[in-house]
């Protein structure tokens, strides 16, 4: 974290950071990734509601996923930006300044563990996939979810028992420079986070290979196995799980890796200026937010029963016109059509 070491009075009010048109721009560039955060995954979880094709155990820990994508718009993003643009002892001293980011690493956290499930899960349907309805089942699916916000829980109370030893310390800049001291937690998780995702990244890589090689051996087998035609379209259909998932990790990846960048310059820049530090932590910061958006993107390119739950909610919340369903006398018109069709095409073979 940012701190200061030089002796002064501090504001005991709340001020803005920066120029009123400044702060206006800071929120009008978070504003609407709020809101597609939160209907995005919203959307999310309706069209798991509404089509009974995506309730499969598989999509549980996508749903609860997209659950945590949306707490971290709702509990994560306003403090973060609160932490940014003002200045009162709240935001400011070390006491307390920490608790606006908590949510970040929280929820950031849950999203790894998310993965990694999700990976195992992965894992255990492309290599037994005849024992995977017996080894995964509802209930042991329940308990992991439960097992992974019991942990997030935990860390999020972890300041309670453990407050900061620098009670008294101001953190915010003060002056057109400052000395930097970054807490050694922040820099840990920072770089673990991404490291983690490229280790599940080349997990899947490898789930990826073993699923194209199963597809090519069922697919040799089509001509001579009648029943081979439906286990190659399980396969493929497990293929397209992995890839989507490949992509959300992948996703997570990218959007990750300038947190970590951005605590490595704070890291190595013992002192910097007010204007060069914000625009850092901002190009850094924002595409960590934007992760939590692009997930419901990937599943509806992706996965055609999501694309079709999507419809559903959309044409329920009136967004999008139902289609009207064809009258008896449109069904009764086209049958006529196509049987005087009919009849006027025997004649013609008959004179042929």
């Amino acid at each position: 974290m940012n701190s200061t070491t030089s002796n002064q009075s501090y504001p005991t009010g709340v001020s803005l950071r920066f120029s009123p048109y400044a702060t206006a721009l800071y929120i009008v560039i978070y504003t609407p990734l709020l809101f597609c955060i939160i209907f995005g995954n919203l959307l999310v979880m309706s069209a798991f509601w509404y089509n009974k094709e995506l309730r499969k155990i598989q999509n549980y820990l996508l749903i609860s996923l997209s659950f945590n994508d949306m707490l971290t718009g709702i509990f994560a993003l306003p403090p973060l930006v609160a932490a940014r643009l003002l200045v009162s002892p709240v935001t400011c001293f070390a006491s307390t300044r920490f608790s606006f980011f908590l949510p970040t690493i929280v929820f950031c956290g849950s999203s790894v563990y998310h993965l990694l499930a999700i990976a195992v899960d992965r894992c255990l349907s492309l290599k037994w996939p005849l024992r995977y309805p017996r080894i995964v089942s509802i209930r042991r699916m329940t308990v992991v979810m439960l097992i992974i916000w019991l942990i997030n829980l935990t860390v999020a109370g972890l300041p309670l028992y453990y407050p900061s030893p620098e009670v008294d310390q101001w953190v915010c800049i003060s002056g057109d420079s400052y000395e930097n001291e970054v807490d050694t937690l922040f820099l840990v998780i920072s770089g673990f986070i991404p490291a983690y995702a490229l280790c599940v990244l080349l997990l899947y890589a490898v789930m990826l290979r073993v699923a194209f090689r199963h597809i090519k051996r069922q697919r040799e087998l089509t001509n001579q196995i009648h029943t081979a035609a439906r286990d190659c379209r399980e396969a493929q259909a497990r293929r397209r799980g992995i890839v989507t998932m490949a992509v959300v990790v992948g996703a997570f990846t990218v959007c990750w890796i300038p947190t970590t960048l951005k605590t490595i310059y704070e890291t190595v820049a013992t002192t910097t200026t007010e204007k060069k530090l914000i625009t850092v932590q901002t190009f850094a910061e924002y595409p960590g937010f934007v992760n939590s958006m692009v997930n419901p993107i990937i599943y509806g390119y992706y996965n055609p029963q999501f694309r079709k739950g999507f419809r559903m909610v959309l044409t329920a919340w009136g967004c999008l016109k139902a289609k009207k369903p064809q009258s008896k006398q449109q069904l009764s018109g086209t049958d006529t059509i196509s049987m005087s069709i009919r009849s006027e095409g025997k004649p013609q073979k008959e004179q042929d």
